[in-house]
């Protein structure tokens, strides 16, 4: 039996040695960084977060990457803001994530988590057909950077 380990999110800032104090001072092992502000997946950051988790022997477990534009949080709004799925903004939040993946494999995060969006249930609908090729690009992108889970999706039957 694997045991698991408790961790929390810490958000990614340019001096993150702040955050993940934050998490060693809670006595967590692990931790999710989380970020949405695109400008901070560079070299120099992800240098500087990768060293004050090995200093303070904290894991980092996934890069939970936000991506650009208006999102809103309920049920009402969301399906048409939220993720890949709006087909007005599918681009530049592909972009981001593909640069969040970069980023992930930097700091040496096994894996990138977010918020794909309200998938149609109907695998007729045109906005389903249309998102396939994009899942599937992106879990190959993210499979190319080493993040573990990340395979291309199936065409439905």
């Amino acid at each position: 039996m694997v045991r698991l380990k408790l961790g929390m999110i810490a958000r990614l800032k340019a001096d993150p040695e702040e955050e993940l104090d934050k998490v060693q001072m809670l006595g967590f092992p692990t931790c999710q960084i989380v970020c949405w502000d695109m400008s901070l997946y560079r070299e120099d950051v992800a240098r500087r977060l990768r060293r004050a988790a090995e200093n303070r022997d904290i894991e980092v477990t996934t890069l939970w990457s936000g991506t650009p534009g208006r999102h809103v949080w309920n049920f009402i709004e969301g399906p048409s803001t939220i993720g890949l799925v709006p087909p007005e903004t599918r681009e530049v939040r592909l972009k981001a994530l593909k640069k969040a993946s970069e980023f992930a494999r930097m700091i040496g995060a096994p894996s990138v988590t977010t918020h794909v969006g309200f998938i149609p249930e109907n695998p007729l609908d045109p906005v389903y057909v249309s998102l396939i090729d994009v899942l599937r690009e992106i879990a190959g992108f993210c499979g190319e950077n080493g993040h573990s889970g990340s395979r291309p999706a199936r065409r439905p039957l």
